[in-house]
């Protein structure tokens, strides 16, 4: 059966003389009563904060004492669909209040006519004229409707009902026409709210989506180090061992520094990896301790002085010509200048200058008694490849590289100095990068408030400052633990391995170690276990227990009360490392 139009229907209702619109104007107009509507639109604010449906029949409670009616509601259209074609009364109030949620069609009912004329209207006996009104439980003597205007199109309709023969004038049109733009405004205002909440809704997920996204990029990452660690390990140590062993074969040696720079290399980039997801989990931390500037300078140069050797370039170094102490993280200095260094090195061509300027004061000239640290300033310049200035305000940006850079096969990961500038950082300093542009060379200033009076002799770069130990290797990695042993025994130390908890608990019937290296993860008996067996042990009161993890999120600090352990280790330990934990 096909629709009736809207414009049939307000054909047939003009007829039947329902639409008596014209009656307003031309009844006595009665006198307005201000006190009332000012004391209905503080009401009607307070309810602006209320729930929609709160606020709704507020409205049209409203409506119902001022406009004297029997019946009052609002009728909603679905903006959801355009013309739209079904309404709803959503808030009802009087003797229809039992009728909120009735559907009525726009093409035949007050409202839809109301709306295709744009204007309020009047409609006589209504209930006669629309089905739709059917439900509504006295006779209709008038029903006044007024547009609920709305952008892009009304919002529906406020209308106003009597039931026993009350008449309606211009004051009632003129009150429900500023309640009708009232519930616009609250309309607008409610659904601005809902839109705002809905998008902060979406870019709350979005940042917790990229925030998840970020976690799982961070825990591969470790896992991704932690897995090359595990290889890389027992080659370097086998490295060490076999160069020291084949010190009276220079064809052997020469084969050995190729294969050891390329793992030195390989080493570099996971150890990246590995303080890039420190620098996530809040774990990369500094152990100050006295030392000399210069040592920390010289074993930096030590790093890369064959890379520049071979590359033809000028390393130029000036250093103050009297000893300068410090209280810093030595290592974690020595790798500051040894990340700029390299990347100095890496982007200056062949035969190019690199310039290293160290300036700090005289300890001698610091009075005795003053503690305040002094600046030490580094400054490294080259005449390399340069930075572009959009690139420039980003070089500290973790994974940050220029397009250039990485065109270049040993470009790297872009981690490197997003790591100098949290340990310059975390030694209170300031750092940096000043450049030209592409082509014109770079120059870097780092400023470390480290220098003290206390006065320390030189030490060779080559000493470990560890006496001779006993040491136990726990570890279900032959290869790992082979390597390592074959590198401690040969720098001095009496070393025994084992490959599972069990077999450790026997070795220490015989063998009492200095120190007791741990691979947390074994099958079987865990690390944790194995730790918590020796610590009953009669014969281990006095053995450190040192765990050993490839993952990022382990301290290298001492280990936490109750774990079981004195110190955590990334894998493999260093000499440096192991001195460490053996000073306490």
């Amino acid at each position: 059966m096909p629709r009736t139009s809207e414009s049939d229907a307000l054909s047939r209702v003009q007829r039947a003389d329902a639409l008596v619109t014209r009656e307003l104007d031309a009844r006595r107009r009665r006198a307005p009563d201000f006190a009332a509507e000012n004391e209905a639109l503080h009401g009607l604010a307070q309810a602006l904060n209320a729930a929609d449906s709160v606020m709704l029949q507020t409205l049209v409670d409203t409506a119902l004492r001022l406009c004297d009616a029997g019946s009052a509601g609002i009728s909603l259209c679905d903006r959801d669909v355009s013309p739209p074609h079904t309404f709803r009364w959503v808030a009802l109030s009087g003797h229809c209040a039992g009728l909120a949620g009735h559907l009525l069609p726009a093409d035949h009912s007050p409202a839809g006519i109301t709306l295709e004329l744009g204007s309020p209207q009047l409609f006589a006996l209504p209930k006669r004229h629309f089905d739709c009104l059917a439900p509504v439980p006295l006779e209709i003597t008038e029903e006044l409707v007024v547009p609920v205007p709305g952008i892009p199109q009304p919002w529906g309709a406020l209308w106003v009902m009597s039931h026993d023969g009350h008449h309606f004038d211009s004051e009632h049109r003129r009150v429900l026409t500023s309640l009708a733009n009232f519930t616009c405004a609250a309309l607008t205002i409610k659904q601005a709210k809902a839109d705002a909440e809905a998008r902060a809704g979406e870019a709350e997920a979005a940042r917790n989506a990229l925030a998840a996204v970020e976690t799982h990029q961070v825990e591969f990452i470790a896992t991704l180090s932690h897995e090359l660690r595990n290889p890389l390990g027992p080659i370097d140590t086998a490295l060490s061992a076999a160069q020291k062993l084949a010190a009276g074969s220079p064809s052997v040696l020469s084969a050995l520094a190729v294969a050891n720079r390329q793992v030195q290399q390989l080493k570099r980039l996971v150890s990246d990896l590995l303080d890039a997801s420190r620098i996530r989990h809040g774990k990369l931390s500094v152990r100050p301790t006295y030392g000399l500037l210069g040592d920390i300078v010289k074993d930096a140069m030590a790093a890369v002085a064959a890379e520049a050797e071979r590359r033809q370039q000028q390393l130029e170094v000036t250093l103050p010509a009297y000893p300068v102490t410090v209280f810093a993280d030595g290592a974690r200095l020595t790798q500051v200048i040894s990340n700029l260094l390299s990347n100095s090195v890496k982007y200056t061509p062949l035969g190019g200058e690199i310039m290293l300027r160290v300036d700090a004061p005289d300890p001698e000239t610091i009075p005795m008694h003053d503690s305040t640290p002094r600046d030490a300033i580094i400054t490294l310049r080259d005449n390399g490849m340069g930075i572009a200035p959009d690139i420039l305000p980003h070089v500290f940006d973790m994974f940050a590289q220029s397009p250039s850079t990485r065109a270049r096969s040993e470009g790297g990961l872009g981690i490197g100095l997003a790591v100098v500038r949290y340990l310059v950082n975390a030694h209170m300093g300031e750092i940096a990068v000043v450049s030209e542009g592409e082509g014109k060379g770079t120059e870097v200033t780092v400023r470390l408030p480290v220098v003290c009076r206390k006065q320390l002799e030189h030490t060779a770069a080559t000493t470990h400052g560890m006496s001779p130990a006993r040491i136990l290797l726990v570890d279900d990695n032959a290869d790992a633990t082979e390597a390592l042993a074959m590198l401690l025994t040969l720098d001095g130390h009496e070393v025994k391995r084992a490959q599972s908890g069990p077999e450790a608990l026997s070795i220490v019937e015989s063998f009492i170690p200095d120190i007791a290296l741990i691979d947390i993860n074994m099958p079987g008996m865990d690390g944790h276990e194995l730790a918590r067996r020796l610590r009953e042990h009669a014969h281990c009161a006095s053995t450190r227990l040192v765990a050993l993890t490839g993952y990022a999120g382990k301290t290298l600090d001492p280990a936490g009360a109750g774990s079981g352990f004195d110190y955590h280790l990334l894998k493999p330990p260093t000499l440096e490392d192991l001195a460490y934990v053996l000073r306490g």
